[in-house]
């Protein structure tokens, strides 16, 4: 089972557009992801930083056929124009961080 956890930064002005999205995610959306193998998703805010756990049996195989979706290419790039780097939190010009977990309680 994967866990993956994700981070981005939002432009200050683009916070509360970002939490009615969510408030009002699409059907179709929320279909494809679960179609796609994700079990759990959870999504939080910390001033302008998002941070996005998500469970699955295989990251890669799940991502791989949500990019595939048309609802989720829509999605995606209403986020995408949101966001904004950050190379000195992040040191990346990456938009999307992925986290490399260094600890997990279920290993012991």
């Amino acid at each position: 089972m994967d866990v993956i956890c994700e981070m981005m930064k939002l432009r200050p002005e683009c916070v509360k557009e970002y939490i009615s999205m969510h408030d009002t995610t699409w059907t179709g959306l929320i279909e494809a992801i679960k179609a796609s193998g994700f079990i759990e998703e959870y999504i939080f805010l910390l001033g302008d930083i998002v941070i996005i756990i998500m469970k699955c049996k295989s990251f890669k195989e799940s991502a791989s056929r949500l990019a595939e979706k048309e609802v989720f290419k829509e999605w995606t790039k209403k986020v995408r124009a949101m966001l904004i780097e950050d190379e000195k939190l992040f040191h990346t010009k990456d938009h999307i961080i992925d986290l490399n977990p260094i600890w997990n309680l279920s290993d012991f």
